[in-house]
């Protein structure tokens, strides 16, 4: 999940930057990215109408000039001659909505996993997935670290006790907070 993060960052959308992933038989087959197609200019504040119109995430998004990840990353695949189809999972910032939702049952993906949803109210998408039985699975994100709270308490004998981990550390509280076995990686 951590890759998706990353390829989320080569965005160009000014309003969600969203990174996908397709490992198939443990092996990155492709990323994509949300952006402007191929080839034509990035979406600034002058082109993005969704911008100019303040509409919600989700709401009309046929107004929108990106191409979402999971499209970019199945079209990236197949520029490439890669197959999707089998043991394929597919690794997203953000839940698929319906119409990248169709492109992953027709491509053979068996399985989403994400972090963040994407609003869609009508339960089409909910019935497509439980129909076509793609496993979903939501990506444990630990929430935000509050800096401005103690993340530590002190335990019977003085020491410093993590509050998120309960290991005990007796060095710099932040560079203890940004250690790796504080994010949880799959």
């Amino acid at each position: 999940m951590e890759i998706a993060k990353i390829v989320a960052k080569r965005s160009t959308c000014l309003r969600r930057r969203v990174g996908a992933v397709l490992v198939k038989d443990a092996h990155i087959i492709s990323t994509g990215y949300n952006g402007s197609p191929a080839g034509l200019p990035h979406c600034t504040t002058e082109t993005c109408i969704r911008t100019k119109l303040n509409l919600p995430s989700g709401e009309k998004p046929h107004l929108c000039r990106a191409v979402h990840a999971e499209l970019n990353c199945v079209i990236q695949a197949a520029l490439h001659g890669t197959t999707v189809d089998g043991d394929t999972v597919m690794y997203t910032t953000t839940f698929p909505c319906i119409d990248c939702t169709k492109v992953l049952i027709n491509a053979g993906i068996k399985r989403i996993v994400y972090i963040g949803e994407y609003d869609e109210t009508s339960g089409i998408r909910a019935d497509l997935i439980r129909e076509s039985g793609i496993v979903i699975d939501g990506f444990d994100v630990p929430p935000p670290i509050d800096l401005t709270k103690p993340t530590y308490t002190l335990d019977a004998h003085g020491e410093k006790v993590c509050n998120i981990c309960k290991c005990n550390y007796t060095y710099n509280e932040l560079d203890h907070l940004l250690l790796a076995h504080h994010i949880k990686d799959e």
